[in-house]
């Protein structure tokens, strides 16, 4: 299997893994998103939309499977997620979530 199907087949898995949790923990979705853009930066479609529902109101919480899927850099990605906790927006880690015991 070549790397692009093994990355597709990993975002599909984790889209599940989320969608699961969601549903067990009655978490309203309102959007998905799977960037294939580099965590590099944040500037990606998947993130845009979501600071774009967030503007408007219809979104307070970012879930993703862990940290390391938003951004490689980890001194950007904290400064990225404390930007948007001072504005009210929670991010939350399944992973983490799960590892604490939720």
């Amino acid at each position: 299997m070549d790397r692009i199907c093994e990355n597709l087949k990993e975002q599909e898995n984790d889209l599940l893994y989320l969608r699961s949790f969601a549903e067990k923990y009655q978490l309203n979705v309102v959007g998905e998103s799977q960037d294939e853009a580099s965590g590099l930066t944040f500037d990606r479609p998947g993130l845009n939309d979501f600071l774009e529902a967030v503007r408007r109101g219809q979104a307070d919480a970012l879930l993703t499977k862990d940290l390391t899927r938003l951004g490689r850099d980890v001194m950007q990605t904290a400064s990225w997620i404390a930007d948007l906790n001072t504005s009210g927006v929670g991010v939350f880690s399944v992973t983490d979530l799960t590892l604490r015991g939720l």
